[in-house]
């Protein structure tokens, strides 16, 4: 019985060394930047994505008067597509989520969704950002936990609305078209 319970043991701590924590993965991978691009398919500003231990931190850089004054919701969609910006980017799919049990909304009892964000501001003049982070997502290829993952096989995609999300009416927080969309795709 001992000699089964060290293999046991043994065996653990094989597999503990070699699997990664959340810490050495969020190393491995590169910060990704992409452009933000607007619904006439201009250049909005750009969207840096960084791994962390606990999620993904989304730094936002903003071209001046590319988003219009004032607040805007912002939600990471499923699929890393922004080609149909004449369509209002719907090629990039819906929020990304958990399971359809989920509500949206970040102050939803019933929530949040994965990828329910903060809202932004855009100012009326001048060049702007904006951080945000979600505990919901990696930056990984693969389900890391509950953290659901950007860059599977057709990425993910960062929408900006009209609108501020008021976070809690279904299914997009009342945050109106979408005027804004970072698509994040695998690398070739």
């Amino acid at each position: 019985m001992r000699l089964l319970a060290a293999f046991v043991f043994a065996a653990l701590l094989t597999a503990c060394a070699s699997t990664p924590d959340s810490t050495q993965l969020a190393r491995e991978l590169q910060p990704r930047t992409v452009w933000i691009v607007g619904t006439d398919g201009q250049a909005v500003g750009q969207a840096t994505f960084t791994e962390a231990p606990t999620g993904v931190l989304i730094h936002l850089e903003f071209l001046d008067h590319r988003l219009p004054p004032g607040w805007h919701g912002l939600h990471l969609h499923t699929r890393g597509d922004c080609s149909d910006f004449a369509n209002g980017f719907q090629a990039s799919g819906s929020h990304i989520t958990l399971n359809h049990r989920i509500q949206h909304g970040l102050l939803n009892s019933r929530g949040p969704e994965a990828g329910d964000l903060p809202n932004i501001f855009a100012v009326p003049n001048g060049i702007y950002g904006a951080e945000v982070f979600s505990p919901h997502v990696t930056m990984h290829s693969a389900r890391i936990g509950n953290r659901l993952p950007l860059l599977d096989e057709d990425g993910a995609a960062l929408l900006i609305h009209a609108h501020a999300d008021d976070q809690t009416s279904q299914p997009i927080g009342n945050a109106g078209a979408r005027l804004a969309c970072a698509a994040l795709t695998p690398l070739p």
